[in-house]
């Protein structure tokens, strides 16, 4: 008989070692793949930081909704509004708008809007308890 190469035992024997080491394998690959979901579920999604031209952008984006359900002639002469925060916010179209630093204290402000003819500008001013638009005027929300 001749001894060269694998009898039937030998395969069986290193195909039942393959088998074995195979299921070590995904066993462990499975386990690292369980523990990288975990950690992905336990780290806090990144909070989104806000600032006070987001703000001011919220009052600007209030105006325009409220220009084009109210307005819609065009004007031929220039044309200056101002839309104050209160009311736009008593006509529902913006929520209260907090300061970024004192979540409690309400801001308040208004938004510059100008129309000529087809030609419209909305420049938003805001003041909070930390934070004033550059050239903000009070007078003109009496």
């Amino acid at each position: 008989m001749n001894e060269k190469g694998f009898g039937l035992k030998e395969f069986v024997i290193i195909i039942a070692v393959v088998f074995i080491c195979m299921i070590i394998v995904m066993t462990l690959t499975g386990n690292i793949i369980d523990e990288k979901k975990d950690n992905t579920k336990e780290e806090p999604k990144e909070v989104e930081t806000i600032t006070y031209q987001d703000l001011e952008n919220k009052l600007k984006k209030a105006a325009e909704r409220y220009q084009n359900d109210t307005y819609s002639s065009n004007i031929n002469n220039e044309e200056v509004w101002i839309l104050s925060y209160s009311m736009l916010k008593e006509k529902e179209y913006l929520e209260p708008i907090y300061d970024i630093k004192s979540k409690d204290k309400e801001c308040e402000g208004y938004v510059e809007f100008v129309q000529d003819g087809a030609l419209l500008s909305y420049t938003p001013y805001l003041k909070c308890e930390n934070y004033q638009t550059e050239n903000y005027d009070e007078n003109l929300l009496n």
